[in-house]
């Protein structure tokens, strides 16, 4: 017993000396008896609190403690379930990035002749890549004429 409520054992000593002093051997006697029946209450007393804590711990760890489990088990697999959605999400708006430029490349490419005929705009740029040939008012479509509706 290193200290006692900061009470070393050389000062428990000297209190015990100068309660003897005080008291008297009479006394110091019935003193001793009744902190020695309070101490031993106190005992029983915390012994009782620690089984009933205990038994109340293990009815509470056999049935909710299993539910509880179960629902961080539900929850941890809904987690990963939703980490794995928005993980995705970049993957797919890539993806329909890709699929929407190659439609709109498709849609927009120009229409091919059987006899490619060469254009004064069309050529190469300064960095090597392609130009596209600019129409000239031969290639663009005639307009039609179409009658006023009566209406």
């Amino acid at each position: 017993m290193d200290s006692f409520f900061g009470i070393g054992f050389p000062e428990l000593v000297l209190i015990l000396i100068l309660a003897g002093l005080v008291l008297g051997p009479k006394r110091i006697r019935e003193v001793a008896r009744t902190l020695g029946r309070l101490i031993g209450q106190m005992q029983a007393i915390s012994n009782q609190f620690k089984r009933q804590l205990n038994a109340e711990l293990d009815a509470l760890d056999s049935e909710e403690m299993r539910g509880a489990v179960q629902e961080m088990k539900q929850l941890r697999r809904e987690v990963d379930d939703l980490r794995k959605q928005v993980r995705s999400i970049p993957e797919e708006v890539a993806r329909e990035g890709r699929q929407a430029v190659t439609e709109g490349e498709t849609a927009f490419k120009p229409v091919s002749r059987s006899e490619p005929q060469p254009t004064p705009s069309s050529g190469t740029d300064s960095d090597g890549a392609e130009r596209p040939a600019v129409p000239t008012p031969d290639d663009l479509p005639k307009p039609i004429e179409v009658p006023d509706d009566p209406q």
